[in-house]
C-alpha cells in the first residue's frame, strides 16, 4: 500500500489541435482582405491641390467678329487709296535731321514748327516728307536714274552705305512694268536711324 501511495499519477497526454483541411485553409485566406499595392497608379497619385486646379485651356487665335464687307476686286470709279501725300519719319534730333535732308540729300525745305517738333520737305511728284520727334520709324525709298553715281555722290558728302548697290528683284512676270526689269537698291540710314534706300530700274 505504501509503495502504491508513493507512485505519482501520470498526466494524460495533451490533445493535439485538430488538423484543418486544405479547403478550410483556402477559405481562411479568402476571408482576409487583399494586400494594398505598394504604389498607386499614375492616375491615382494626384494630390488634392493638383486635383483642384483646372486644366489649362489652349489659347486660340482671335477670330474676326465680322467678315469683310466684300472680297470682290474694286472696279473703275470705286474709291481707292493710291496717292502718296506724305511720308513721316522719326527725328531723334530734329536739327541734325533737317541738316541731313536739306544739306546732304538736297531736299527742298518747306517749314519747321517748334513745338511740337515738325519739319516738312517737298518731294518730286507732290508728296511731302515729314520729320517728327514723335512719329514711328519707317523706311523711305528714293528713285534715281543711276544708282552707282548716286552712291558715289552721297559718299562724298559723308553718307555711309551699309548695303551697297545690288539687284533686289527681277520682275519676270511684269507686275511692276516691263517683264525682266531689275530693281537695284542700296541702303543707308539718317541721323535718327531710319532706313533709307536708293532704287534704280534697269
Amino acid at each position: 500500500m505504501a509503495a502504491a501511495k508513493g507512485k505519482t499519477k501520470k498526466k494524460p497526454p495533451a490533445k493535439a489541435p485538430p488538423k484543418t483541411s486544405t479547403a478550410s485553409k483556402t477559405s481562411v485566406r479568402a476571408a482576409r482582405p487583399a494586400a494594398k499595392p505598394a504604389t498607386k497608379p499614375a492616375a491615382a497619385r494626384t494630390t488634392p491641390q493638383a486635383a483642384s486646379q483646372p486644366t489649362p485651356t489652349p489659347i486660340l487665335p482671335p477670330t474676326a467678329s465680322k467678315p469683310l464687307a466684300s472680297s470682290k476686286p474694286l472696279g473703275a470709279g470705286d474709291f481707292v487709296l493710291d496717292k502718296l501725300h506724305q511720308v513721316a519719319l522719326t527725328a531723334t534730333n530734329l536739327d541734325a535731321a533737317v541738316e541731313f535732308y536739306r544739306d546732304v540729300l538736297g531736299l527742298k525745305f518747306i517749314a519747321r514748327f517748334d513745338p511740337p517738333g515738325l519739319a516738312f520737305f517737298q518731294l518730286s511728284g507732290g508728296a511731302r516728307l515729314l520729320l517728327s520727334t514723335t512719329s514711328s520709324s519707317a523706311s523711305l525709298y528714293f528713285l534715281v536714274d543711276d544708282i552707282d553715281k548716286a552712291v558715289q555722290e552721297l559718299k562724298k558728302r559723308g553718307v555711309y552705305f551699309f548695303h551697297p548697290p545690288a539687284m533686289i528683284h527681277r520682275d519676270e512676270a511684269g507686275f511692276f512694268g516691263k517683264k525682266g526689269n531689275e530693281e537695284w537698291m542700296a541702303f543707308f540710314k539718317d541721323p535718327s536711324g531710319n532706313l533709307l534706300g536708293l532704287v534704280a530700274k534697269r
